[in-house]
């Protein structure tokens, strides 16, 4: 029996917290939580795109917006400030927002802009608002691709090969990001299990939907003519961001344990209704993970929780 988003039950009177949610999967996932009467802080680099967003959610459930620039480890440690001080209950963490391809760009740390935006950032998210989270037991959703196969963590990865990269392979460096969101996700678990908190971890993969990516990518490139063709192209090729935002809504289900991996699996995982799938082999080596962790403190300058 295939999971449906009824199955999630009504939301009132909890928060979830959705990175990237003024657009694509993200917003979609928040319009379903909006109208099951939840409140959804939408968590967005523009806010101006943020407050149209909001303003075409509708539903017995509300919004807020607050500022998040994943790229920039100091403007996130301001987002989780406003965060922490807004709220004293968080039911979930969405960490959906990310960037894929371009040109080679280093952020205000000096970090890759891919690995920075799409793994660091994130992280450095889940260690400030840590405090919250397990005194919440909440549940931290993490967004990965079915790119992160193709990714080539290992624990001999180095500092160098995981935050700037060179020489430089703009699509290698989104498949280890996804890779990375992956393992996240997976040591995360371990570590909660472990400490015996209550937080639970949880990672997804929205198949192919139709989202923003691809067109923003040929976009930065120069490419403006065909970055609008793009999103044509994808919307008549791909499943919809509400079909992809289906495997964030089964990873909130309070039935789908931590730890598991959920996403489409028909069609080689590019659509389908959401399932419990196998972690890939390239996320399930707990040395991999470790490494990656340890290179993540590193480059955060502080440990992370757990």
């Amino acid at each position: 029996m295939s999971w449906h988003p009824r199955q999630l039950g009504r939301q009132t009177g909890r928060t979830f917290v959705v990175t990237g949610a003024n657009s694509g999967i993200g917003l979609e996932a928040a319009r379903e939580l909006v109208g099951r009467g939840a409140h959804v802080v939408l968590a967005v680099r523009d806010t101006a795109k943020g407050e149209h967003a909001a303003a075409h959610l509708a539903g017995p459930g509300s919004t807020s917006l607050v500022e998040l620039d994943l790229s920039d480890l100091d403007r996130v440690a301001d987002c989780a400030t406003t965060l922490l001080d807004r709220h004293d209950d968080l039911s979930a963490l969405i960490c959906n927002a990310g960037v894929m391809g371009g040109p080679f760009l280093l952020t205000a740390q000096g970090f890759e802009r891919q690995m920075a935006t799409n793994h660091l950032g994130h992280a450095a998210l889940v260690a400030a608002l840590w405090p919250l989270l397990h005194a919440s037991a909440s549940r931290v959703v993490v967004v990965s691709s079915t790119e992160a196969r193709g990714g080539q963590l290992s624990p001999d990865t180095t500092r160098e090969q995981l935050l700037n990269p060179a020489p430089y392979d703009g699509r290698q460096v989104y498949r280890n990001t996804k890779q990375a969101n992956l393992l996240f996700a997976q040591e995360l678990h371990r570590r909660c299990r472990k400490a015996r908190s209550p937080v639970s971890a949880v990672a997804v993969h929205p198949g192919a939907s139709a989202t923003n990516l691809f067109a923003r990518q040929l976009e930065e490139a120069g490419h403006r003519r065909l970055g609008s063709i793009s999103k044509v192209v994808t919307a008549v090729l791909l499943q919809s961001a509400a079909a992809g935002a289906l495997s964030t809504l089964r990873a909130l289900d309070p039935s789908t344990p931590s730890g598991a991996f959920v996403g489409p699996a028909r069609f080689g995982q590019l659509r389908g209704r959401p399932q419990l799938l196998d972690v890939y082999p390239s996320a399930k080596d707990p040395a991999t993970a470790a490494r990656l962790w340890a290179l993540t403190e590193q480059a955060l300058g502080t440990p992370l929780p757990v």
